[in-house]
């Protein structure tokens, strides 16, 4: 269990949660094409069915950096290096959950406010990881294997064909 915003979140109301924003994401992505308004419409139901999400968006992996996409929350770096938690999920190709950001090396504080972080990369069909999907939280300790787990099932979408 995670105390969230005050409220202790269990894996099972997660679940509820995740279940409910998957739902709402494939019905305002039927017929919706572009990975813009696709990423754009991700962001969007994530970070108003979850209550943790202080901050979510993708990151599109250029050659020498990562660069903002669609996001939901405060102001965001524009662009960073491929370090910090965003960067090493790009590099090892895996979703990076960190329990607390300031522990973390290499750590870029776009916002002071954010503690926690998970980032879910966003394979394309060769495998190749052409962004990443980040969601911070204002307290430590938020992210878990639920988390994990649900991410790595709806990220995918945004790359789906109608």
């Amino acid at each position: 269990m995670h105390q969230v915003g005050g409220v202790v979140m269990n894996a099972k109301e997660k679940e509820v949660l995740y279940n409910k924003a998957h739902a709402e994401i494939k019905e305002r992505l039927h017929h919706t094409t572009g990975i813009i308004p696709r990423m754009a419409t991700v962001a969007a139901v994530l970070k108003n069915t979850l209550p943790y999400f202080f901050w979510c968006g993708f990151y599109f992996a250029e050659e020498d950096e990562l660069v903002i996409g669609p996001y939901q929350g405060t102001s965001a770096c524009a662009n960073i290096a491929y370090s910090g938690v965003c960067g090493a999920a790009a590099k090892k190709e895996e979703t990076v959950v960190v329990p607390d950001v300031h522990k973390f090396p290499g750590h870029i504080p776009c916002d002071d406010s954010s503690k926690s972080e998970i980032v879910v990369p966003v394979k394309d069909e060769e495998g190749r990881v052409i962004a990443v999907f980040d969601v911070d939280a204002t307290e430590v300790n938020v992210f878990d294997a639920a988390d994990k787990k649900f991410l790595e099932q709806i990220i995918p979408v945004v790359l789906e064909k109608e």
